[in-house]
């Protein structure tokens, strides 16, 4: 991309007509049809009924102002202290009220008469009001059937810039502004008539909003803000939307940026809502990039997050971080882009503070750096992390992200002649040795201990009754969350992939199974399908249920499984990204200290939703799941990924293998060793350079071991050879084996179209099943003359070692049966 061009502001984006045309031009017409747009009068009169701005009307006859809230009388201001004034009960007043006036006009009755009516009593005009009495006349049907009454033109309309009414007398204002400006007067005898009449509000009249007196641009401002803001279902009080157009009006501003608000009101709140949409929908991603510090939503990258330049102190550097991130956006997935981009920007910020503290010139001058200021940058580092001012980890992750960023922004071109980077020596980057060896990890990795999980487990249910410590206090908490949580534990999927799921997420495969269909978001995959048990879809049936309770008018295809609790009225925006999130992390406050199995307290901040997703993947690498399928299962591109979801430290192998090498068998079911001792160092050793695995145990033949198991001499005769050994770790494989040759001595003995010599041949010898059987029940017997705590010993050590074990030959390779579905939870 041409990095220079991308950075040009587009035309005119300055000038307010401008800004004013491109609001309009975002406004939808729908929006105004449900606003009740009147385009020539400027004014706005929504529905009492309208879901966000409108108000439940006064019960009085024929008064259109809204009830006030609380009681259990339903009468705005005006009708209750009447009805409070007249000692009636509620039933008997509201038969017999009625307002007469109430601040709105209609037209008169009189056929063609082009004027207001006077109130709902008399709707006439006034000049025909007084015609009425002069005839004698004393209904209006015969007064508007008389031959000698006759339409009226229209009158002048009030001089009131914010009123679209006629006036009523000679002085130019309608009634409700003459009344008004007498006050006006009253109070203070110098007041300006021209400009009390373009600052003052219009006159009350039920949902009537007024955009009259108001700059185009302004106007555009109000329409788009308001249109933002009910797109997300956020209420509005008509009465701050009155009174933020009043104010703007008052103080004469050309932008609502200009608007003077008394902080910590309701209309502070509004303006500042719509100040930010507006901000956002005035900006382009030309015009951002030329901050320093920008919107993400004007990239499309989620409201309320801002990607920050200003720590990168050298122009060129902080300039070039910008091209790299727009030049990213459009290859990155998921919902944490801004996150993920800054990760650079936030590395890069390390360079920037070497090259200002290091360099005479502050690294303000690209094309004298050299391969020194990048060595000085990596001594600078080990520096930090030896002081402790950063961790092994991160060092290796800024060395990574400043190399990657140094190779693209080349590949980008930006180092070529004429682009902003021109002159960069080519000797400024990092070497493949640059990059520190990541620390080995010998713990538990973020997979949270069985134990751990268990007490989790064993508390959902208080999950249900949790309440979000906020300011109103409502339940957040609730069976939906819960299920929530269990989902994540049982599936493993990354939360936004569960608190987006669809309400239509369950399916059953071909086997009649139930599968999860959901979005991996962070690699744009759409309906992935996931293998789950009955429990779990059995919980997601019952949630699908509540929601269709909750939601019935909404069609199933729009409706969201976990519906966000607030501002959906129709159910179909989802979870927010950090609810669920901040929810669990409140529930696990209340919760007393979670003990591991040797009776420590185990940090809770260790506990997150990402943490299930690991023990997911630990729960299936202890079950022996083949790393492929587990890749499968993760939904990842790589084994290496996925196998940096479990952990099988050195130390726990060592311990494993010390503790089942007393029980190891040779061919005939015998025990190696008579006696339990630790392997030594050099035993260890000894064992990993002379052994090779093979599907059912290990190999010690040294040809074979040689090539790594790919040259038997013996054509993998394995159960009739001497150098062949197994321990209980390989019971699952032993077993898959024997049924594997049962299965194929049935099918073979079946087959119709083999020779006799063939099937003879390819069938397996009754010697090898009957050696398997004897092995299988040795190891058993062994197995069953241990005691509980042993067996327990056993079962850990065999967990341990068959999690890092893979099987690599030069032959099919026998696999435990993964069971067909995923593993729950060990609860």
């Amino acid at each position: 991309m041409n990095s220079e061009a991308a950075l040009a502001p587009p035309p005119d984006s300055g000038r307010e007509d401008a800004q004013a045309e491109r609001l309009f031009s975002r406004v939808r017409q729908d929006f105004l049809v449900g606003l009740g747009w009147d385009e020539r009068l400027r004014i706005a009169r929504p529905s009492p009924d309208h879901p966000l701005i409108g108000y439940r009307s006064c019960a009085v006859r024929n008064c259109i102002a809204p009830a006030r809230l609380g009681g259990a009388a339903p009468l705005c201001a005006t009708c209750r202290g009447r009805w409070r004034a007249g000692e009636q009960d509620l039933e008997d007043f509201l038969t017999t009220a009625v307002r007469v006036f109430t601040g709105t006009d209609g037209p008169c009755r009189v056929p063609g008469c082009e004027r207001v009516w006077r109130s709902f009593d008399n709707p006439v005009c006034l000049s025909h009001m007084d015609q009425k009495y002069r005839l004698g006349i004393e209904t209006i049907e015969d007064f508007v059937l008389d031959p000698r009454v006759g339409p009226k033109p229209a009158l002048e309309p009030c001089s009131a810039a914010a009123c679209h009414r006629q006036s009523k007398d000679r002085g130019g204002f309608c009634a409700g502004h003459r009344w008004s400006w007498n006050e006006a007067r009253r109070k203070d005898p110098d007041v300006d008539l021209g400009l009390w009449s373009r600052t003052a509000p219009a006159v009350h009249d039920g949902t009537l909003i007024s955009f009259r007196g108001l700059p185009d641009l302004v106007v555009a401002e109000l329409l788009f803000g308001t249109q933002q803001r009910l797109d997300r279902h956020v209420r509005l009080l008509h009465t701050a939307f009155k009174a933020l157009c009043d104010t703007a009006r008052a103080q004469q501003v050309t932008s609502l940026s200009q608007l003077m608000v008394e902080a910590n009101t309701r209309m502070a709140g509004v303006w500042k809502s719509m100040t930010a949409d507006i901000r956002v929908g005035l900006a382009t991603p030309e015009l951002e990039q030329l901050k320093d510090v920008w919107d993400a939503e004007v990239f499309g990258l989620g409201k309320g997050r801002t990607m920050n330049f200003t720590g990168l102190s050298q122009e060129w550097l902080r300039r070039a971080a910008k091209a790299w991130v727009v030049d990213a956006i459009p290859r990155r997935y998921g919902r944490n882009i801004p996150n993920s981009l800054m990760s650079m920007v936030v590395c890069l910020e390390r360079l920037s503070d070497s090259l200002r503290i290091n360099r005479e010139d502050h690294g303000d001058a690209p094309e004298r750096l050299r391969r020194t200021d990048v060595e000085v940058f990596q001594q600078r580092l080990a520096y930090l992390e030896h002081t402790g001012q950063i961790s092994p980890n991160l060092r290796v992750t800024i060395c990574r992200w400043c190399a990657r960023f140094l190779r693209e922004i080349r590949e980008m071109g930006l180092t070529r002649p004429r682009q902003m980077l021109a002159g960069l020596p080519d000797d400024f980057s990092f070497r493949k040795g640059d990059i520190p060896r990541p620390p080995e990890d010998e713990g538990g990795g973020r997979a949270l201990p069985d134990e751990i999980l268990a007490q989790l487990c064993a508390r959902l249910d208080t999950l249900e009754t949790s309440r979000r410590n906020g300011r109103s206090g409502a339940p957040a908490g609730g069976r939906h969350a819960r299920i929530a949580v269990e989902i994540l534990i049982d599936t493993g999927r990354r939360p936004d992939e569960v608190q987006k799921l669809p309400w239509d997420c369950l399916e059953t495969d071909a086997d009649g199974k139930h599968v999860l269909v959901y979005t991996d978001f962070k690699n744009n995959r759409l309906r992935c399908q996931l293998p789950i048990p009955d429990t779990t879809a059995s919980m997601i049936r019952e949630q699908r249920d509540r929601v269709r309770g909750r939601f019935p008018d909404t069609p199933t295809d729009q409706l969201a499984l976990f519906p966000n609790p607030n501002f959906n009225p129709d159910g179909t925006k989802p979870y927010r990204s950090m609810f669920l999130s901040q929810l669990h992390r409140e529930w696990l406050n209340t919760m007393p200290p979670l003990l591991t199995a040797a009776g420590e307290e185990f940090d809770k901040a260790r506990i997150t939703l990402y943490a299930y997703r690991h023990s997911y993947a630990q729960r299936h690498a202890d079950a022996g799941t083949p790393v492929d399928v587990l890749r499968e299962l993760m939904g990842h591109k790589t084994l290496g990924t996925t196998q940096t979801y479990y952990r099988v430290s050195e130390k726990r192998t060592r311990q494993a293998v010390d503790r089942l090498v007393t029980l190891q068998f040779d061919r005939h079911g015998g025990r190696l060793w008579d006696e339990a001792k630790a392997l030594l160092d050099h035993e260890h050793t000894r064992m990993r350079i002379g052994q090779v695995a093979v599907p059912f145990g290990i190999c010690a033949e040294p040809s074979n071991v040689k090539a790594g198991g790919h040259a038997c001499p013996f054509r993998f005769r394995c159960l009739g050879c001497d150098h062949f050994r197994t321990d209980p770790s390989y019971l699952p494989d032993l077993r898959t084996y024997l049924d594997t040759l049962l299965r194929d001595r049935e099918r073979l003995a079946a087959a119709t179209e083999l020779d006799a010599w063939a099937r003879a041949e390819a069938t397996p010898s009754e010697e090898e099943i009957s050696r398997l059987r004897r092995l299988i029940r040795r190891v058993e017997s062994n197995l069953d003359a241990l005691t509980d705590e042993e067996r327990e010993e056993i079962r850990q050590a065999t967990s341990a070692l068959r999690r890092s074990r893979a099987v690599q030959l030069g032959m099919p390779t026998l696999l435990p049966a993964a069971g067909g579905l995923p593993l729950e939870r060990k609860a």
